[in-house]
């Protein structure tokens, strides 16, 4: 989707994409902004109990990825077409990705897994949008943690734009992830919940 800035009356429209509108967004402190299915989406600044999961999380990754791989927080996934962009709670990539150019775009081709922790305030965009979005990237894996209900959701094998299989499973059973990370077992019963 591309937006419009005007210039003046005499001069003919300049065509902007939406990343460059959200790249100049006067965005208040704490949030972050993505652009999603063609919109633009600002989320606020994660809880302690959020920031605590992806903590409790990259320490178990730390150990147990591959040596050439690296859990990463502070990337975003650039859609393969348009403006569109995702930053993940987590992502893990190769730890080449690290040498790169000082972007802060990665291709899904480079994507391993992505990681979502649910927020109460914006729950839709990580079970409902960003599954297919991610599955259309061709994203290997996607683990959704919903401290809400203290549930883990593990997406893999996308094809034709869905996920083709999901497993479900409640804080306290640990989730295998699938190839590419074949045997990376993480516990999940470090992680809090919402509210108690």
């Amino acid at each position: 989707m591309t937006a419009v800035l005007e210039k003046s009356s005499d001069a003919r429209p300049t065509p902007i994409s939406l990343r460059d509108v959200a790249d100049h967004l006067d965005v208040p402190p704490g949030f972050r902004v993505e652009v999603l299915e063609g919109a633009i989406v600002m989320s606020p600044t994660p809880s302690k109990k959020h920031g605590a999961v992806l903590r409790r999380l990259s320490v178990q990754l730390f150990d147990r990825l591959p040596d050439d791989r690296t859990a990463e927080q502070m990337y975003s996934v650039e859609a393969p077409e348009g403006d569109d962009y995702a930053t993940p709670d987590l992502m893990i990539v190769p730890v080449a990705v690290e040498e790169e150019d000082d972007g802060w775009l990665v291709s899904p081709d480079d994507v391993d897994c992505v990681v979502e922790v649910v927020s109460p305030g914006n729950a839709a965009n990580d079970t409902k949008i960003k599954p297919t979005l991610y599955a259309r990237w061709r994203i290997p894996v996607y683990l959704v943690i919903d401290p809400r209900a203290g549930t883990t959701r593990l997406y893999w094998d996308p094809k034709n734009g869905e996920y083709q299989a999901r497993h479900d499973v409640e804080f306290g059973t640990d989730v295998v992830l699938p190839e590419p990370l074949k045997d990376v077992r993480i516990d999940t019963s470090v992680f809090p919940r919402y509210g108690g």
